[in-house]
């Protein structure tokens, strides 16, 4: 009885030890989500960020966060992302990202008839420059007003072993 009681300490222990190690992961550098006004997304009316980037020696991964409803009417969702650098510099890319597969079912996760993305952006990325780096986020549907879309947002983070981003 000793002994199964033991074995029963030693994993329960474990567990605690595993537990803790995973609730120490590294926050982000930044996250930021803004709510979508009515839940409309007017492509006159871009979603703007400021990241602050002060370590340029490490890689890091780029999220766009993304809530829909479940009214949504499209499968995909194309976005112009602009980044401006430091020094003034911009970059503008078209982007699509894929939000159900050919049967309907959303990629997200969902909480009632909220569905959440973290669409992988850029992965494992090098900052060139320290400083505040601003990022614009305008929809780029054949809609001029995109309807059920709850926030959009962005996440950067340092980049590890065990990010999901490579």
């Amino acid at each position: 009885m000793i002994r199964k009681s033991k074995s029963v300490f030693s994993i329960i222990a474990l567990l605690y030890v595993v537990f803790c190690f995973q609730s120490c992961a590294e926050p982000p550098i930044f996250e930021e989500n803004k709510d979508i006004t009515e839940h409309n997304w007017d492509y006159k009316n871009p979603v703007v960020f400021d990241v602050n980037i002060a370590d340029t020696t490490k890689y890091c991964n780029m999220y766009i966060n993304l809530r829909i409803t479940g009214d949504y009417k499209y499968s995909n969702l194309f976005m112009w992302v602009t980044e401006t650098l430091p020094d003034k510099t911009t970059q503008k890319e078209r982007m699509e990202f894929t939000l159900q597969d050919e049967r309907g079912k959303w990629f997200g996760k969902g909480l009632g008839d909220i569905y959440e993305y973290q669409l992988q952006y850029k992965p494992r990325i090098k900052f060139k420059q320290k400083g505040i780096y601003t990022f614009s986020l305008e929809q780029n549907m054949r809609d001029e007003v995109l309807a059920n879309v709850v926030s959009a947002g962005v996440r950067v983070e340092f980049w590890s072993q065990d990010s999901k981003a490579w």
